[in-house]
């Protein structure tokens, strides 16, 4: 898997959309792996932010008389920017929101800062995030309320830190910026921060988490689910954080994300070496990760075929082609590369068989096949006929992998609504009914309805219920001519996210685990 396929998102100064999802077929894999790790979105980039917005809602509660929300979302919003102004000051603004205006703010001469006008609603200055409640209500807000930081006041709207998990918080990091708070809230207040001001914050920064103090263990304690909050969603959380732990431990250096989905998919290293889970808990969360890896490569070999199709359209004229002679040319052109060419399809899934190491980065392998459709997945790149025939062979590999986890497969991704969400339930099914038919029909059959009709269908879904409109190809009088090119990407899962808070509280490190995390893996 390209690392560069995935995600990674960085706060910028200005909205974008994206997520474009042109076979509606990623929606499955979110729904599983927001299950997996909740409480951590892929937006939520510092753990310490954490414990920032419960200290806020503590300071906010005890000096502000005010419930109005424009008054909290000043505060919020003054903060966030004072924070980006501090980290960048301090060089640790690595996922801090607002880092890049305040680099431009800190650039200038002087030695005072006015941030009230970038931060203020309304404020004539140029603001440092677009959003109209920042990092919190664009990321953070969401994961306070679901993780148990923060509650909802009975009289009012302005957020509280819940008693059992965000009032022990906000004391903790009080305690942990010592004399720095009063002068951050101050600054606040003021709207203004000279240089020597933010000299004096630097108990604030990111990465400034003690390693012995409260702070540091109640964030572990509210990870792991070893607080006041036991409901299957934190059991769920803890579990896919040991995972995490395990990873570091097993690879013996700071995982990367991509790393790690491949770990969990095969329960081996690239090199072959097994993951050994001796808790039978710790191995059915393992296995569920296993199924959206499953999923995820099985959409991936889908979009990759479509960026096929795109590129083979692209040869035509403007006035593009009839489908059918379209389709015959796909299927076409693939025998170039595929030879002998398989009577059925079932033929050419007995002659696809898996790697005994499903992490291996070994010709055949789903590394390496998905890595072929990786380096066609950019506008300038072009999707040959070895890498669709690639992307074939990935889907029947992902086929074969499933079949002896079906059940687990049916309880995880079957409750879906099968009309809206594609994923190995409903294509196993599909691929099943094509044993006995002729490869080239069976190759056409998934061409057509798989991807040409599927993005028809998907595209005129978001153009009539949310009037965006996403047509790659466009339909006419029979023909069919390309409007755009999109690539495969796979779904980021928040595991950056909850790499980077591990780090933040010194679980996992440049080496891998640390003594701290080897103590978590030993309490479990």
């Amino acid at each position: 898997m390209a690392e560069a396929l995935i995600a990674h998102p960085q706060w910028t100064d200005c909205r974008e959309k994206g997520g474009l999802d042109p076979l509606g077929m990623q929606n499955s894999s979110i729904d599983l792996y927001q299950r997996l790790l909740p409480g951590v979105s892929n937006v939520t980039l510092r753990m310490r932010y954490y414990g920032l917005y419960a200290w806020l809602a503590s300071q906010y509660a005890r000096r502000s008389t005010s419930t109005a929300l424009r008054d909290w979302q000043q505060v919020v919003r003054r903060s966030e920017a004072l924070f980006a102004l501090a980290a960048v000051h301090g060089e640790d603004a690595g996922g801090v929101a607002g880092s890049r205006w305040a680099r431009r703010k800190l650039a200038a001469e002087g030695r005072r800062f006015s941030f009230a006008e970038h931060a203020d609603p309304g404020g004539d200055g140029s603001p440092y995030l677009q959003q109209s409640w920042g990092a919190y209500g664009a990321a953070y807000g969401s994961q306070l309320f679901e993780i148990g930081v923060l509650a909802q006041a009975a009289d009012h709207a302005i957020p509280v830190p819940s008693p059992q998990i965000g009032d022990p918080l906000a004391t903790a990091f009080s305690t942990a910026l010592g004399d720095a708070g009063n002068r951050f809230y101050r600054c606040v207040e003021r709207g203004t921060v000279s240089r020597t001001d933010l000299g004096e914050l630097s108990p604030i920064l990111p990465s400034a988490i003690g390693r012995t103090g409260t702070e540091r263990r109640l964030y572990e304690a509210l990870l792991f689910a070893r607080g006041a909050l036991h409901r299957p969603k934190d059991l769920a959380r803890r579990d896919t954080l040991l995972l995490l732990l395990h990873s570091a431990w097993h690879l013996g250096e700071l995982p990367r994300t991509d790393q790690v989905r491949w770990l969990l998919y095969a329960a081996s290293a690239a090199d072959g070496r097994r993951l050994s889970l001796a808790d039978e808990r710790l191995e059915l969360q393992r296995r569920r990760w296993r199924i959206y890896q499953a999923n995820d490569l099985l959409h991936f070999s889908y979009e990759t075929l479509l960026k096929y199709v795109l590129d083979t359209l692209a040869d035509y004229p403007a006035g593009g082609v009839r489908l059918a002679s379209l389709i015959g040319n796909c299927v076409e052109a693939l025998s170039d590369s595929l030879d002998p060419w398989p009577e059925t399809w079932n033929g050419f899934r007995q002659a696809t068989r898996p790697r005994r190491n499903a992490a291996t980065i070994k010709h055949g392998g789903e590394r390496q096949l998905s890595d072929l459709g990786a380096d066609a997945a950019t506008p300038q790149a072009r999707c040959t006929s070895e890498c669709a025939v690639a992307a074939l062979k990935l889907l029947v590999i992902v086929e074969q992998r499933v079949a002896e986890d079906s059940d687990s497969v049916r309880e995880e991704l079957g409750p879906l609504d099968q009309q809206f969400f594609h994923s190995l339930v409903t294509e196993t099914k599909f691929l099943a009914s094509l044993d006995e038919v002729d490869f080239t029909t069976a190759v056409a059959r998934i061409i057509e309805g798989r991807i040409i009709n599927r993005h028809l269908w998907v595209a005129h879904r978001k153009f009539r219920y949310q009037g965006d409109y996403t047509f790659l190809v466009e339909a006419d009088e029979g023909r069919v001519r390309l409007r755009e090119t999109s690539g495969p990407v796979f779904t980021n899962p928040r595991l950056g996210s909850a790499l980077n808070f591990l780090r933040d509280i010194h679980l996992i490190g440049d080496n891998g685990l640390t003594a701290l995390g080897r103590k978590v893996i030993e309490a479990q």
